[in-house]
């Protein structure tokens, strides 16, 4: 019995034995059932998380990541990059074993088991300028959105948006073709879209980073087929042993920037201007700083800045604080160890002296010159000059300094740096820039060696600035044309193959002109088309490799309709009109042409239209002003006239009070002669026009196009045809007589019986000149100034207030406008006379210009109102206390013949930039604020 139960007891032992060692075996085969290579399909084109890269390799986050897990597992893995959808499938139907990373969602469940997740990524949808006041999906109802066939965006817009309607690509390239060529106004795409794609201007503008909405944050996670869910536990163990630094890295290397924050830090050195420094604020500012922040723009990464000084600001990229550096002088002979990740700038330095002006380098060879310690030409300054005495220097104060000590003879600097602080230290009469030699200094954004993602983000994105944006900026910040490095130059614009397809199909286009209306477009003496609009026609023609045939017009009415017909196809210098636009399409502006009236020399100028009611205005039959006049302006009576000098000859013979026309147009015609009893003037209410191509509406396609084109157009390109077509010639009549004049004296130089009679006519002449210069001298100054006052009048404000504009503009300074209006004074004309209102206008300026600076402006906008231009202001309190101070004095009894008058006044202000960039748009609001404490009684009031 005994025996039977141990027999029982070893044959249960076994048989449990049996099971644990056969379930142990299970698990065991579980667990290493992977392949010892596998392979994993991805996406050919979705950067940077799996793409493949230029040289045609499989490149990217995941692909890295998976790399990682490979070394951790032992197992080796063979990517297959495939378009998206088929990626897809090829896990689904057994031809690779996983798939690198997808989105996981409810539908991919039904077909694949998924591992853990193993990164995230940002879906938007992008909208082009047209829409890009769409904030959120459902506004996007109305119009077709772009995706890629087997991405989960269609899925997760629907979700949001049921109504939403889709267009689908089976590749990006396919997507962002249809994109280029204007078919869709919306598409999604993941961030960092651009990438893998040639850089495409026109794409980079229309659909900025920051016109975009954004869709979800979705995970990404490995996947294999549901047959072989078994294989997810041992996937999921290899990227368990991946440590997060490893992690960290691969991310921070893909991403470009810390993820974390989502941003990119740049280390900056200070005291550099005008490339970067802190402005008064503390805030970064300089033309490196601009450039960043449009990179910023253009990629939708936002950026921070640390400041530092030059060694610190190394040290900060070195030790990781920073990503890359704003921009270094590197070169071989001071090389920092850092990688150059693209090239930002090219800085020129030249040579300049102190109270000598020299016309070769040479001339300094062998004297003291200053230098930089870190100046990357000294080797270079060596070689030219062997026999000089090098002097190295910290600061640029240090080196003016020793040049006016006389411790050296000049020094060797940036030409931009060097001519900023001269100006700001009111030291630029005493230096002189030789110009004929110069060093350049190579600018590059510096990054860690080891980054080589980042450094290739930043390049890409540096890619997507275009030259016309490069020259805006570097405009803006210097001065000298000669040190500037972003030259505008011709480029062709990319054309997509079905763009230039459509330009083919449409054979020469006919462009209507009106031949006689310079400087703008009209027909010289050869029968030729020329002016601003030729030239303007002739880029247009060459960027689109299309055939344009100009056809001459004598009358606009007829110009106007046969482009509504589609007699002719386009017309320059339109004004873009609502009325005209089922018939006609229109281009952006390209032209700057602000509205001007021609009136007789004794019109009084006044600020706006409206203020000449009942007047008779001149207007050419057919310009599309005619109905915004009517609408706008009731009270003006409407005179039409056949063309240009029509209206002028209508204002001159009193049959009109005014003509209306572009500024350049009415200029020019003026400065032809003929019309000395007029004069031009601006008005507020039409300043802001631009001219526009009109094109026939059956060519709606051919409008982005044009546009495009006209981009090229920059203001380099815009002066230079400037120059060409508006500059006027205004010879005097002393110059030609004075002309002739020499030719008989040649002639008849050897008659001696005349000599006394050359020399009598010669003194006589140039008694004439004289009499003439001063003249003109007068006659300037009586154009540009009040005849009671003697203050400027609105014309000389006018070009003060746009010099203001400007020079405030680069210097981030502040500007104020106070406009001034005496109340009552009609009053003192109606009671004791004008010569007595003349005498208290006079003592009213006098008291003006006691309140304010030499450096300000006093002027006599009109009637009882006087303008002052407050310059370089700290804030409004500054202004304030000027406004406080006038009205103070003006409180003051006046004698006048014995007569005691008290004024008072009311005060309006502007600040330039807080209340307008403009000189029309200040006046506008000081003249507004002006009226406001007028009618609410409150005369000392300021606002």
């Amino acid at each position: 019995m005994k025996f039977t139960q141990f027999i029982f007891v070893i044959i249960v032992s076994l048989v449990l034995t049996t099971a644990t060692w056969a379930n142990t075996s299970s698990d065991e085969i579980l667990v290493s059932s992977l392949p010892k290579t596998i392979s994993i399909s991805m996406s050919e084109d979705a950067y940077p998380y799996q793409f493949v890269d230029q040289n045609g390799n499989p490149s990217g986050l995941m692909v890295d990541l998976w790399h990682e897990w490979s070394v951790k597992s032992g197992i080796k893995v063979i990517f297959k990059p495939m378009p998206w959808k088929e990626s897809l499938s090829a896990v689904e139907e057994g031809k690779v074993d996983a798939h690198i990373g997808m989105v996981v969602n409810a539908k991919r469940k039904t077909k694949f088991a998924y591992a853990n997740q193993i990164t995230t990524l940002n879906n938007y949808v992008y909208l082009h300028n047209d829409i890009a006041t769409k904030k959120s999906i459902t506004d996007l109802k109305p119009f077709k959105i772009g995706v890629i066939e087997g991405t989960s965006h269609l899925d997760d817009l629907l979700a949001i948006e049921p109504s939403l309607t889709f267009k689908t690509f089976k590749t990006k390239r396919e997507l962002v073709d249809a994109v280029i060529d204007g078919e869709l106004y919306a598409f999604a795409a993941i961030q960092g879209y651009y990438q893998g794609i040639p850089v495409n201007f026109d794409l980079a503008n229309k659909y900025q980073t920051s016109a975009r909405i954004s869709v979800n944050t979705v995970n990404l996670a490995p996947a294999v087929a549901k047959r072989h869910s078994h294989w997810v536990a041992e996937i999921n163990q290899g990227f368990a042993q991946i440590s997060a630094k490893v992690v960290d890295d691969i991310e921070k290397r893909w991403f470009g920037l810390r993820r974390e924050s989502g941003g990119l830090m740049i280390a900056m050195q200070v005291e550099i201007e005008p490339f970067v420094d802190i402005n008064p604020e503390g805030q970064p500012h300089g033309l490196f700083v601009d450039i960043w922040q449009l990179w910023s723009e253009k990629t939708g990464i936002s950026i921070n800045f640390i400041p530092s000084d030059m060694n610190g600001s190394i040290n900060f990229v070195k030790k990781g604080l920073a990503d890359v550096h704003i921009g270094y002088p590197e070169s071989d002979s001071i090389n920092t160890g850092l990688h150059r990740a693209n090239h930002l700038y090219t800085v020129k330095s030249r040579f300049f002296s102190y109270q000598k002006e020299l016309t070769n380098i040479s001339q300094v060879d062998g004297k003291r010159i200053g230098i930089f310690a870190t100046s990357p030409y000294i080797v270079e300054l060596r070689t030219l000059l062997p026999n000089a005495q090098l002097r190295y220097y910290d600061s640029m104060a240090q080196m003016v300094k020793a040049s006016q000590d006389g411790d050296i003879v000049g020094f060797v600097a940036s030409s931009a740096t060097t001519s900023h602080y001269l100006l700001n230290n009111k030291k630029w009469a005493d230096f002189n820039q030789l110009t004929s030699t110069e060093f350049s200094t190579q600018i590059y954004n510096l990054t860690n060696v080891e980054n080589t993602e980042l450094a290739e983000r930043i390049t890409n994105g540096f890619k997507l600035i275009s030259l016309h944006e490069l020259n805006k900026i570097e405009r803006k910040w210097l001065v000298n044309n000669d040190d500037r490095t972003f030259i505008s130059r011709d480029k062709q614009i990319f054309l997509s193959h079905n763009e230039q397809k459509y330009l083919d199909s449409l054979g020469a286009l006919k462009l209507g002109y009106l031949d006689d209306w310079a400087p703008m477009e009209y027909q010289n003496e050869q029968g030729e088309f020329s002016g601003v609009n030729s030239d303007v026609t002739d880029i247009i023609s060459n960027q689109l490799g299309i055939d344009i045939i100009p056809v001459a017009y004598q009358d606009w009415d007829s110009l106007n309709n046969d482009i509504k017909s589609g007699t002719i196809h386009m017309v320059a210098s339109m004004a873009k009109s609502k009325l005209q636009q089922p018939t006609l399409e229109f281009t952006d502006g390209y032209w700057p042409s602000p509205w001007a009236i021609a009136t007789s020399l004794t019109e009084q100028p006044l600020f706006n239209l409206s203020q000449y009611t009942s007047k008779r205005i001149a207007v050419v039959k057919g310009y599309s002003i005619n109905n915004q006049l009517r609408q706008q302006f009731p009270g003006l009576k409407i005179m039409p006239v056949a063309d240009v000098k029509s209206g002028l000859k209508a204002v001159s013979t009193g049959q009109a009070d005014l003509f209306i026309e572009q500024v350049v147009t009415l200029a020019y015609a003026l400065n032809e002669g003929g019309f000395p009893d007029l004069k031009i003037a601006l008005v507020a209410d039409l300043a802001e026009q631009k001219s526009h191509i009109g094109v026939y509406s059956e060519l709606k396609k051919l409008i982005p196009l044009i546009n495009r084109a006209l981009e090229t157009i920059d203001e380099t390109k815009q002066q230079q045809m400037y120059q060409q077509w508006v500059a006027i010639n205004l010879s005097s009549e002393a110059d030609k007589y004075q002309h002739w004049f020499k030719m008989l004296l040649i002639g008849l130089v050897i008659v001696s019986a005349i000599t006394l009679l050359v020399i009598w006519g010669n003194r006589r002449l140039k008694a004439e000149v004289e009499l003439r210069k001063q003249a003109q001298l007068e006659s300037k100054f009586a154009a540009e100034h009040d005849p009671v006052t003697h203050l400027p009048n609105r014309c000389l404000l006018d070009d003060r207030l746009a010099c203001a504009v400007t020079a405030h503009l680069r210097e981030q300074h502040k500007f104020a406008i106070l406009f001034i209006d005496i109340d009552k004074f009609k009053a003192v004309n109606d009671t004791y006379g004008h010569h007595v209102g003349d005498q208290a206008l006079v003592a009213i300026a006098n008291s003006l210009k006691k309140a304010v600076r030499k450096s300000d402006t006093v002027s006599r906008f009109g009637g009882d109102e006087f303008v002052i231009l407050l310059n370089n202001i700290d804030n409004a309190e500054s202004a304030i206390k000027v406004a406080e101070t006038i009205t103070a004095n003006l409180t003051e009894p006046l004698r006048i013949d014995g007569i005691s008058l008290t004024l008072t006044a009311s005060i309006g202000m502007a600040i330039y930039p807080d209340d307008g960039d403009n000189a029309i748009a200040l006046l506008k609001c000081a003249d507004k604020n002006m009226y406001r404490n007028k009618k609410s009684a409150n005369n000392l009031g300021y606002q």
